[in-house]
């Protein structure tokens, strides 16, 4: 393993709770429920729009195989197997895949999910071996220039994937992610060998899904990231950092200053099988 995966690999094993002390009901991962309730503000965040986006982008997972990357504690994963699909999960963290089977397991989907040390540069897949590829968060911690023709590599001939990532398209939210965590009362929630998705990122993907690689911006997530100030928690000032950003969504022009985006693609080839099918929240 690389100086850098041992690093994140660390990184993210620390940030895992042991099983005793993890309230089962908020891991519990059911049909159509589009948040990971043991993480409370992502719903603030409007995480639950971009995985819908996910969803709607990948279409009808019923019988589907679905590589989930960087799988972490494993939400995406039981979301997937909830919607029919059997599920290969891959982190390089081994203590939040124990947690990952843990919920999988409490979610009744033990059966339909199969869990793997491995990075995401090197994965122990035969070629064309997934209808689908998707994660949360995991594309900016990797070197695309490897990564992403692996994931070419695994996905079938009109296989869709679909990735909720952090974007570096504002300058502004840059600048404060570079300045501000550790500082001001502001968690340090990111590693140091991750970096928001840019120009580089998007030519890898590029170059191997063509012209096909998207982004898109289905809640514009901007105004919110102020909320990580201590003094901005409360709910009044978070309820207008709310609204300025539906203001600014109405904006198409500014929709790439959202530091959520969702990235989707299309392996060239045959036809995919998996219609898109409606998602709402539960």
């Amino acid at each position: 393993m690389s100086a850098k995966l041992e690093r994140e690999s660390r990184f993210w094993d620390a940030k895992q709770t042991p099983n005793v002390d993890r309230d089962p009901e908020l891991y519990r991962v059911r049909p159509g429920e589009l948040t990971d309730r043991s993480v409370p503000w992502l719903p603030y965040l409007g995480f639950p729009q971009y995985v819908g986006e996910v969803l709607n982008h990948l279409g009808d997972l019923r019988d589907a195989r679905v590589l989930d990357l960087g799988c972490g504690t494993g939400f995406m994963a039981c979301l997937m197997a909830t919607a029919g699909a059997v599920v290969e999960a891959v982190d390089i963290s081994e203590s939040s895949l124990e947690v990952a089977r843990w919920r999988a397991h409490v979610s009744g989907l033990g059966s339909r999910i199969s869990f793997h040390a491995a990075p995401a540069e090197a994965l122990p897949f035969a070629d064309e071996s997934f209808d689908a590829v998707c994660g949360a968060f995991v594309l900016h911690h990797l070197d695309l220039s490897v990564a992403a023709p692996e994931l070419r590599r695994v996905l079938r001939p009109g296989g869709r994937g679909a990735f909720i990532e952090t974007s570096g398209g504002s300058r502004l939210l840059m600048a404060a992610r570079r300045l501000l965590p550790g500082k001001l009362g502001i968690e340090k929630a990111s590693s140091d060998d991750e970096a928001p998705l840019g120009t580089s990122s998007r030519k890898w993907l590029e170059q191997s899904f063509g012209g096909g690689a998207r982004f898109s911006y289905p809640t514009t997530l901007f105004f919110r990231m102020l909320c990580y100030l201590p003094p901005l928690h409360r709910a009044p000032m978070r309820h207008m950092l709310a609204g300025a950003d539906e203001l600014l969504h109405r904006v198409p022009a500014m929709r790439s200053q959202s530091y959520y985006s969702v990235v989707s693609f299309e392996r060239e080839g045959a036809e995919s099988h998996h219609e898109p099918e409606p998602w709402r929240q539960a």
